[in-house]
C-alpha cells in the first residue's frame, strides 16, 4: 500500500512551455497576488498569482532546467524560473531553525485539480494598475508581511 508522500501520489505541474516541471506532495491552501516590485519584473502581468506551502512537499523534477537567484539583496527567498520560457517555477525561502518555505506560482499547479482561491492582494501600494475585485488590498512593507503570517505559520506546520 502507498504511504502520503510516495511518488505515485504526488501531483505534477509545469511551466507554459512545458520544459520545467515540479511534484507536489499536497496541493497548497494558500494563495496571495503579490504586487511587489520584484514580482512585477520577474511574473508575467502586472503581479504575481502564488501559492505557499513546506519546501519539502515540492520537488523539481527537471532541476536542470531552472535558474535560482536572489532579486533583492539579503533577500531569504530564491526565485526559480525556467531557462526556456523564463516563467517562475518556484521560489525557497530559507529560514534559520524552521522549516523552509516554498511559493509555487498558482500557473504551475495541476490543472486537473481544484486549486485554492487567492484570498488577498499584498504590496498594492507598487501595483502596476488597480484590480477590481472583492480581495482585500494591503501596501506597505510590514503590513502586507504581517497578513501573510497566518499562511506562513499554517505552511510551515501543516505536513
Amino acid at each position: 500500500m502507498a504511504k502520503r508522500g510516495d511518488k505515485n501520489h504526488w501531483l505534477e505541474g509545469c511551466c507554459p512551455c512545458g520544459t520545467s516541471r515540479i511534484a507536489l506532495a499536497r496541493m497548497p491552501r494558500h494563495r496571495f497576488l503579490c504586487h511587489c516590485t520584484i514580482c512585477q519584473n520577474v511574473y508575467p502581468g502586472d503581479y504575481a498569482d502564488a501559492t505557499i506551502t513546506r519546501a519539502d512537499a515540492v520537488r523539481l523534477l527537471t532541476p536542470e532546467t531552472v535558474t535560482f537567484g536572489h532579486y533583492k539583496a539579503n533577500s531569504p527567498l530564491e526565485r526559480g524560473v525556467c531557462t526556456s520560457c523564463a516563467h517562475p517555477v518556484v521560489a525557497f525561502m530559507k529560514m534559520p531553525a524552521m522549516p523552509d518555505l516554498a511559493f509555487v506560482p498558482a500557473a504551475m499547479l495541476p490543472k486537473n485539480r481544484a486549486q485554492p482561491r487567492p484570498t488577498r492582494h499584498i504590496f498594492y501600494g507598487t501595483r502596476k494598475a488597480d484590480v477590481i475585485d472583492d480581495l482585500p488590498k494591503t501596501s506597505g512593507d510590514l503590513a502586507s508581511m504581517a497578513v501573510l503570517l497566518p499562511d506562513f505559520l499554517t505552511a510551515l506546520f501543516r505536513r
